[in-house]
């Protein structure tokens, strides 16, 4: 008869201490400190690998490029477009909205950027709301990039300064649902910022006019994005224009920043 009772209490006493772990275990996540999405937001990687190799060329713009037919730069080759969207004090580019409408219909990669005239964190901080309002409803599949070379902060005494007002742009503009980076040159890079610590957590567009060996270059390995002529010729543009190369595939890589970011939002 006790052989009988414990085999038939044994699924019993098995479920009971299932039950008993279950409460452990749910006591614990409990009592665990819970991310908050802009927590799990921060902590979405927005610092890219660069190939090694050309994904993309591209060119940028802004008003001072006039009338321009994204049709002919398509067919020209270039597959990306990085558009000024504003500056501080002078709100949003007058080419902006048109900008955008015709690249996107004419099915160019989109990008966009932010000069920024500020000179503290409080100033970046507004700039990028500023700039989250412009292009506010409006998707990229190439970074929202803040363009800091002004020469209010060039100076190596800037350095701590500079390198917070990139964090903190950066930030608002990727809790904001982008994906950043940051525009600079060569010089503003390696003198004026904390570049090791800013490039291991940003992508970085970089400014260089010395030579065009794209490849075997030092930026392909150290920079998402280089702008290798501030005086290109382009068909459909009437005017001088920045050309670029992209060494990651930001279309891909900002589709799922994208993703996770709904999940996170959702």
């Amino acid at each position: 008869m006790k052989d009988f009772i414990i085999k038939n209490n044994r699924p019993i006493i098995f479920a009971a201490i299932i039950l008993v772990l279950l409460m452990i275990l749910t006591t614990v996540g409990l009592s665990q400190p819970q991310k908050s999405k802009a927590e799990m937001i921060e902590n979405i990687s927005t610092c890219s690998i660069p190939e090694g190799k050309i994904i993309a060329h591209g060119i940028d713009v802004s008003y001072y490029q006039g009338d321009v037919d994204f049709d002919q730069v398509k067919d020209s080759g270039f597959s990306f477009v990085i558009i000024k969207a504003g500056a501080t004090g002078f709100g949003t580019d007058p080419k902006f909205e048109e900008y955008y409408k015709e690249a996107l219909s004419a099915g160019l990669d989109i990008g966009c950027y932010y000069y920024t005239y500020s000179t503290t964190v409080e100033g970046a901080k507004a700039d990028a709301a500023e700039l989250l309002s412009i292009i506010k409803g409006k998707t990229f599949n190439y970074p929202v990039f803040l363009d800091f070379e002004d020469e209010s902060i060039q100076s190596a005494d800037l350095i701590a300064s500079n390198t917070a007002m990139i964090n903190a742009f950066c930030r608002k503009i990727k809790k904001g649902g982008y994906y950043p980076g940051v525009y600079t040159s060569t010089s503003v890079y390696y003198n004026y910022i904390e570049s090791i610590t800013l490039g291991s957590t940003w992508d970085f567009w970089i400014a260089s006019y010395g030579d065009h060996t794209y490849n075997s270059n030092e930026y392909h390995k150290a920079f998402s994005m280089w702008q290798y002529s501030n005086a290109g010729v382009v068909k459909g543009i009437n005017a001088d224009v920045d050309l670029n190369v992209s060494y990651v595939d930001y279309p891909d890589i900002i589709q799922k920043f994208r993703e996770k970011i709904l999940k996170y939002t959702s």
